[in-house]
């Protein structure tokens, strides 16, 4: 499959899901219906045991409409709103759950009550229980369960499940490649006037994938997912303007479009940034601002980031040097399989730098990373340290030289390398 901007975006999946921890509630609507609320009137209607007034009494709780804001007093009713069955009410406090202040989560809670939502058809519960399967979180990662439950979503008109669907059919992922499918899911979260489905069906233009190409049409589809909040919208429309393809080339307007998806928690926008200020691409070099996003990043999960915040701790480039923050962000990397971190991670456990120096670790990571890179100066020499018969033994300052190299290779693909083709 060739390298193209579809593609590079929708393989880690991160159009439609950001990160895994991106669940949705269905409480927007309802705000910008009733932006008003009679909170004493809700709460008369809501103590008498009315299940909608328990409801949007949480929403009020939940937004800071016409009460102070409290997590702890929207769950209360939202819990009050589910137990009598209120489906929308069963999404919204798992979403809580999930997603709200830390003294509150709890996954197992929130899975139960996606799971009791998405049972009584609630079309954003199946799309969240979907979300989760797929990423494992607080449930057995299962391609199997995600695709019922995203598909169950989607029959009942979901938009959010509708653009996943339509970019699964569209990259492949879990499905066949279909881009009849891709397109006909696209257009009907489109017609719902769903940011996301916008997104996707401007990726699809800017690709040519069950449509002719038309960059003119794909860049005014992102542009619209982009106006009404889409954070995939913002980042490929970001890309676009980063490589100047199907409009002119404005570095200024790319790290605008990437804050925006950035601040929304899009990951890849996050690292984004932090490439763009760590290099100066198109904006003033800024360690400390690009040490922030990659945090952000990193803070997910994001093995890139970690990586390249690990290197930065390490040489002590434009923050101070923490050699025992740059070992478990580089190890992060490393568990999943970043190349760079593994070899420089290696290269720590070959000098004993910040971890307790182990050769035969060394060697492991040195040779994971090897499938990607060339490490046969380094697998030599750690050889030769294991079996100092064969070859003479390396001094310590020898084996910390392999660190030094290991912090050489690292530097990441240039921002031009992450634009679409």
């Amino acid at each position: 499959m060739r390298r193209n901007l579809l593609v590079f975006i929708a393989l880690t999946f991160g159009l439609i899901f950001p990160s895994a921890a991106w669940p949705q509630s269905a409480t927007s609507a309802l705000i910008s219906k009733s932006p008003r609320v009679d909170v004493k009137a809700l709460m008369n209607k809501a103590n008498s045991g009315n299940p909608e007034a328990q409801f949007e009494l949480g929403v009020a709780y939940e937004h800071g409409l016409g009460a102070d804001k409290s997590e702890y007093d929207a769950m209360r009713w939202y819990r009050m709103a589910a137990n009598s069955g209120h489906t929308e009410a069963q999404n919204s406090l798992a979403y809580l759950y999930e997603i709200g202040s830390e003294s509150l989560r709890d996954i197992a809670e929130a899975v139960k009550w996606y799971r009791r939502g998405a049972i009584y058809g609630n079309s954003m519960s199946q799309y969240n229980l979907g979300r989760l399967y797929l990423y494992g979180r607080g449930v057995p990662q299962s391609n199997d369960e995600a695709l019922y439950w995203l598909r169950k979503s989607a029959d009942s008109n979901c938009p959010l499940a509708l653009a996943a669907l339509g970019l699964m059919y569209a990259t492949g992922h879990l499905v066949p490649i279909d881009s009849n499918q891709a397109l006909k899911l696209t257009k009907k979260a489109v017609k719902q006037h769903s940011a996301e489905g916008e997104a996707v069906l401007g990726i699809l233009y800017v690709d040519g994938f069950g449509v002719s190409k038309n960059l003119a049409e794909g860049t005014k589809w992102l542009g619209k997912a982009a106006e009404n909040g889409s954070a995939a919208g913002q980042y490929a429309l970001g890309l676009l303007h980063a490589a100047g393809k199907g409009v002119e080339r404005n570095p200024e307007e790319a790290v605008r479009l990437f804050r925006l998806a950035a601040e929304q928690g899009a990951v890849q926008a996050q690292h984004a940034l932090g490439q763009i200020y760590e290099f100066g691409q198109g904006v003033p070099a800024d360690r400390k601002e690009a040490v922030a996003w990659y945090r952000r990043a990193a803070d997910q999960g994001d093995p890139e980031s970690a990586t390249r915040l690990g290197s930065i701790f390490l040489l002590g480039q434009g923050v101070d040097k923490n050699v025992n923050e740059a070992v478990k962000l580089l190890t992060l990397g490393a568990e999943k399989e970043n190349p760079y971190a593994q070899f420089n991670l290696a290269g720590l456990y070959a000098s004993g730098t910040g971890v307790q120096r182990d050769l035969q670790k060394a060697l492991s990571l040195f040779t994971l990373a090897g499938k990607t890179l060339d490490v046969s100066k380094q697998l030599n020499d750690i050889t030769s340290q294991l079996n100092p018969e064969g070859s003479g033994a390396k001094t310590a300052p020898e084996a910390a030289s392999v660190s030094s190299a290991s912090n050489a290779r690292l530097p990441s693909a240039t921002y031009s390398d992450r634009s679409p083709q």
